[in-house]
């Protein structure tokens, strides 16, 4: 099979496309041919090694998360998925290697892909929907009348957190830079704040929850605009400063799990239209690392996409 190898932790030109073995599914395990592969930050952050406290790799290395394909072989222990199966779902952590022809998965990672989206939107979503449903339906649950700031609203986290609370009756407000507001009151914010010009701290005071997904300066401003007794849930931040100006509020830094019964809730949210996908930009295989040199300017608005098929 083809795959996007490294070597060793590196920067993109220690990447390259290559000819590796085609995997073998274990006992609790799919063989998933690969159709389309989502990018997230947290790929090339493994790659370079920023997160190796986490995530140390053995090399030679497969990066990639998110997946949507077709079941090719099932493992002896699987008896809920058949070959011909179309699935997605996000690889777990130190199982990833989607970003390749072939990928095994965890077959209680995956779920039935929805009929209504192509494979390049499933492969878009299932990371950054279990990442926001763990925030904002799991630990600060977003309840009817809410008053929510996401920040980074334009990107594939803020795009589902955005629709996802529009969707349960909250007032959602999302910073985003001047280019991305119209795109992110399309997603259902009710007002975009541009972070270039605007500070969000000056504008927005008494909210119910505060979504961080930067960290720094916007993580300790964030305290200013909650009301007593709100929430300010930090996932993918970073840094979150160690100091907490405010005892009386929330804080809580959740950890995302990945299961199918999470995957299965993000395909019900897509089926009754309480959120779809936000691709933004899709690129075929061969242009991988160009992929890549897009998503680490930390400019993407929605999804990037690595088109296998």
């Amino acid at each position: 099979m083809k795959a996007l190898v490294q070597d060793d932790y590196c920067s993109l030109d220690g990447m390259r496309l290559d000819d590796m073995l085609d995997p073998t599914p274990g006992p609790d395990d799919v063989l998933v041919e690969v159709h389309a592969a989502g990018i997230n930050p947290i790929d090339w952050k493994v790659r370079a090694g920023a997160m190796r406290a986490r995530f140390e790799l053995e090399f030679p290395d497969v990066l990639g998360r998110d997946v949507s394909g077709v079941v090719k072989s099932v493992g002896a222990n699987v008896t809920d998925l058949k070959v011909g199966d179309e699935v997605f779902g996000t690889c777990p952590p130190n199982r990833w290697g989607s970003h390749a022809e072939l990928v095994v998965v965890d077959a209680d990672v995956v779920a039935i892909k929805p009929s209504n989206i192509s494979h390049v939107e499933a492969a878009s979503i299932a990371l950054v929907g279990h990442t926001a449903l763990t925030a904002l339906e799991r630990t600060a649950t977003i309840e009817p009348g809410m008053r929510v700031l996401i920040h980074a609203g334009a990107g594939g986290v803020g795009a589902f957190a955005i629709q996802y609370c529009k969707s349960r009756g909250a007032k959602v407000y999302a910073t985003a830079s001047a280019r991305n507001a119209d795109y992110i009151t399309g997603l259902g914010a009710d007002e975009a704040i541009d972070y270039t010009t605007t500070d969000f701290s000056d504008v927005l005071s008494e909210l119910d929850v505060v979504y961080d997904t930067v960290g720094g300066d916007a993580h300790l401003k964030s305290y200013k605009v909650l009301k007593p007794g709100g929430f300010l849930v930090c996932l993918n931040a970073a840094p979150v400063p160690d100091e907490k100006p405010r005892d009386d509020i929330k804080v809580e830094t959740p950890l995302v799990g990945y299961d199918r019964a999470g995957t299965e809730r993000i395909a019900a949210l897509i089926a009754d239209r309480s959120v779809q996908p936000s691709v933004g930009t899709v690129f075929f295989f061969s242009d991988a690392i160009d992929a890549y040199r897009l998503s680490e300017t930390g400019h993407a608005r929605g999804k990037i996409v690595l088109r296998m098929k």
